[in-house]
């Protein structure tokens, strides 16, 4: 993927990920995951390397801010849902008899009390922190809500699974792949703006050259080093104003796609005719 980071655009990066590489991360996950910490670690890293290749961002990039960039999920997210979704169609007869036979007892069916997790299936005791399948899949299950543990059909019980989950905007997949970079990293925030770069301990001030701290309020909106660009930039948005710096990076939930998609095409142009990130 690295070799094609600059070239293909994001969307195409994307499939390639999901397509070619996170299947064979998955391949039979609910068999082998009671990893450690350390191989759960360098098993992200590789989705992480992916992540920052999909939208362009540097290593600078905090892990929370790049997932909620790419929507992605992290690998043991995924994995507790694979299990999940296995453990949902033994419990419900949807599985081989082989499976469906090692579901435990509830609670409720092995004592005579009246207990609040009486609905909650009996654990499996293990010596060992590294918990097999069955073991941690029917904690993750007894963890659960009722409406999610009893949902009517096994869709339904993947969508109420993923509920809270928040996609990729289509119009972060739109312009040029250089300029598109540019503003991820501005989103993410991981660019080469000097305030950026200062947090990180990479350089001495985060000072602009106009002398004011070069956050991305500063670039975007007060810098007087890019007025003529400025300039265009609040012509062309002058319906929208005011202009903030959450509107230009992440668009607006209260406006239509080909609203936001046109607010990041005059960003876009923005980008280019100040020329502050081309080297």
């Amino acid at each position: 993927m690295r070799s094609f980071k600059f070239t293909l655009d994001r969307k195409s990066l994307e499939v390639f990920y999901f397509s070619f590489i996170r299947p064979i991360l998955e391949c039979v996950d609910v068999v082998w995951d009671n990893l450690t910490q350390s191989e759960e670690d360098d098993l992200e890293k590789i989705q992480l390397e992916s992540a920052r290749i999909i939208c362009g961002a540097t290593r600078l990039v905090s892990i929370n801010n790049l997932y909620s960039e790419t929507g992605i999920e992290p690998l043991s997210i995924r994995r507790r849902t694979h299990r999940l979704i296995l453990f949902y169609k033994m419990y419900h007869g949807l599985a081989p008899r082989y499976l469906t036979s090692l579901i435990p007892n509830q609670v409720g069916n092995i004592t005579s009390y009246n207990l609040r997790n009486s609905s909650n299936l009996r654990n499996i005791l293990c010596r060992s922190q590294l918990l097999s399948f069955l073991p941690s899949t029917i904690n993750s299950w007894n963890s659960l809500t009722d409406e999610v543990r009893s949902a009517p059909s096994l869709n339904s019980f993947k969508s109420l699974l993923s509920r809270g989950r928040k996609d990729v905007p289509l119009f972060y997949y739109e312009g040029d792949r250089q300029t598109c970079v540019y503003h991820a990293r501005l989103r993410t925030p991981c660019s080469n703006l000097n305030e950026h770069l200062f947090t990180k301990i990479i350089v001495e001030s985060p000072l602009c050259t106009c002398g004011d701290i070069e956050v991305t309020f500063h670039f975007l909106l007060s810098c007087p080093l890019y007025m003529g660009s400025r300039f265009e930039l609040y012509n062309q948005l002058f319906a929208y104003r005011p202009l903030t710096v959450p509107l230009l990076l992440f668009g607006s939930p209260l406006l239509t796609d080909a609203s936001n998609s046109y607010i990041f095409k005059c960003v876009y142009n923005y980008l280019r005719h100040t020329r502050r990130f081309h080297s």
